[in-house]
């Protein structure tokens, strides 16, 4: 009988000591947040050559994400909790979720606030992170350039930061020199190309070009624009 009880107390030896093991084992890789910035992007209209950030503007959808310097662990070890205007958003919270986004309803010179928590179970780790996103308003600009001295023009209209996806999202109503108005969506509606034949004499002539772009998206968005140029 000795015996038998012997044996038995050496066999659970080394299940006690690999218990043990992995008890220290779980407890020594604690997740750790090291560092949280928060980044955001709006879904806005600039002109191709435009290198600098796209603003949010009235109806943008704006992305914010959470980039996050983690150590022992993933961020779905972690809980996020999204705040807009400090109002929890739970079908966007959860575990994992590190990107929130929605879509701008202030006006120009508004601006929104976005608040995220993030945590583990047992809230051994909390910290919190808020950024204010600025709303502007849509610009306009034209340019233009002599293709033919004295005889043909051409104007280029480059919107910046409406909430559209492409430039045939805009209607543009070009008036000139007292013509009927231009109204277009196509995709080169942006250009104009205008051609001066009827000119009698030397004189240099000043004329006016007005513009007026709309959002077709069922916004508000409308920019007015009036430049003067020479005729020679």
């Amino acid at each position: 009988m000795k015996k038998y009880i012997i044996i038995l107390i050496f066999l659970l030896i080394p299940l006690i000591s690999w218990a043990e093991f992995d008890f220290l084992s779980t407890n020594t890789t604690n997740t750790k947040i090291n560092s949280i910035e928060l980044i955001w992007s709006a879904d806005t209209y600039t002109p191709h050559e435009y290198e600098g950030r796209k603003l949010a503007s009235s109806g943008s959808k704006i992305i914010i994400d959470a980039l996050l310097n983690i150590s022992n662990g993933t961020k779905n070890d972690l809980k996020f909790s999204w705040f807009y205007e400090n109002i929890f958003q739970k079908t966007k919270s959860g575990y994992g979720k590190d990107s929130f986004y929605f879509y701008a309803n202030q006006l120009p010179g508004g601006i929104h606030t976005i608040k995220v928590q993030i945590f583990n179970d047992d809230r051994s780790i909390f910290e919190e992170k808020e950024i204010i996103i600025p709303i502007v308003d849509t610009e306009l600009f034209i340019s233009s350039s002599i293709i033919l001295p004295g005889r043909e023009f051409s104007f280029i209209a480059k919107p910046y930061f409406f909430s559209i996806n492409k430039l045939t999202d805009l209607e543009f109503e070009w008036n000139v020199l007292g013509q009927n108005p231009i109204v277009s969506s196509d995709y080169n509606a942006s250009v104009l190309n205008l051609s001066i034949s009827d000119k009698e004499n030397n004189n240099v002539l000043e004329s006016n070009l007005s513009l007026k772009i709309s959002n077709k998206n069922g916004s508000n968005q409308e920019e007015f624009k009036t430049i003067n140029f020479l005729i020679y």
